[in-house]
């Protein structure tokens, strides 16, 4: 079994940048077209992004929150950005809104819906401690989320 290494303090964003151009490149990263839209509530402006079609993954709806059909186990190597530690890796979301829309993931099966662990929370810290962004978690289903696999975001 291959040994897990630790991230590197100052190298994510790099591998983020170059991962994300050879995906482009082969193919393999689909990024979902929006068009940025501006709206004004009560003195605060917000950033909407509208969705123009989602038929690139519209055949992945099927096999959602199916364990048979994991996209992470096996994860596609293209996507493949970096070991953050024993327990997780980063791989970049195939279907991005937002550019370097990073996918924190364990390395073994933990189900979408599990409550987050301290490994889960320095994962996402080791990441966030490399460049400015915002992580998040959709705990299930019901919040969002699109695969059954433990996986944190970060754009």
């Amino acid at each position: 079994m291959r040994s897990h290494q630790q991230l590197t303090a100052g190298t994510l964003w790099p591998l983020l940048v170059g991962r994300t151009q050879h995906a482009i490149a082969t193919g393999t990263l689909q990024p979902i077209q929006t068009r940025q839209v501006l709206i004004d509530d009560s003195g605060v402006r917000f950033v909407v992004r509208q969705v123009s079609s989602l038929e690139r993954k519209a055949g992945q709806r099927r096999k959602q929150f199916d364990v048979t059909d994991n996209p992470f186990l096996p994860y596609e190597q293209d996507l493949f950005v970096a070991d953050i530690s024993p327990s997780h890796l980063a791989l970049l979301n195939k279907f991005n809104v937002i550019e370097h829309h990073l996918l924190i993931i364990t390395r073994r099966f933990e189900a979408q819906e599990a409550l987050l662990t301290l490994a889960d929370l320095q994962a996402l810290w080791t990441c966030m401690a490399e460049f400015p962004a915002l992580g998040f978690y959709n705990g299930g289903r019901v919040a969002g989320a699109s695969q059954s696999h433990k996986h944190l975001q970060m754009v």
